[in-house]
């Protein structure tokens, strides 16, 4: 999934995960009706507006991860406060959709990718991009 930009805006989310059904959220503040479905990968699901910006993320049962995988960091990386806009205006698909789970947060995997060369940061979110493609994304729970 390609990311078209980057807006300069500090977008609050609410992050949840409830064992019971396995199920793990992220719903930013401008999740309304007027959000579009995309399916990724099995048991996951995004709402994208027509801008591309994310109004929720949400996984039931998708296939966990025992072991973290720990992105790398390439030499030359860009850190960014905002938040990505997905560019609809290609298919929304990843290459795997997979989630690793701690105690404070849980990152969603979307790429066989390991390496990063770009990090958009908000408030309790980490986006990481390489090449424009995101990657993963780092929630923290609320």
């Amino acid at each position: 999934m390609k990311i078209k930009k980057v807006i300069q805006q500090d977008l609050k989310s609410e992050v949840t995960y409830v064992d019971e059904v396995k199920n793990f959220d992220i719903v930013t503040e401008k999740m309304n009706d007027d959000f579009y479905t995309y399916p990724l990968g099995t048991n996951m699901m995004m709402w994208l507006d027509d801008d591309g910006l994310i109004g929720e993320i949400e996984c039931i049962f998708p296939e966990e991860l025992e072991k973290e995988i720990f992105l790398i960091k390439q030499q030359e990386t860009l850190m960014q406060n905002g938040f990505p806009l997905i560019n609809t205006e290609v298919p929304v698909e990843v290459s795997i959709a997979k989630v690793f789970k701690s105690k404070d947060y849980f990152t969603l995997y979307f790429s066989e990718l390991e390496t990063y060369n770009k990090e958009i940061v908000t408030t309790n979110l980490t986006f990481y991009v390489n090449d424009g493609e995101l990657i993963a994304v780092k929630a923290e729970i609320s």
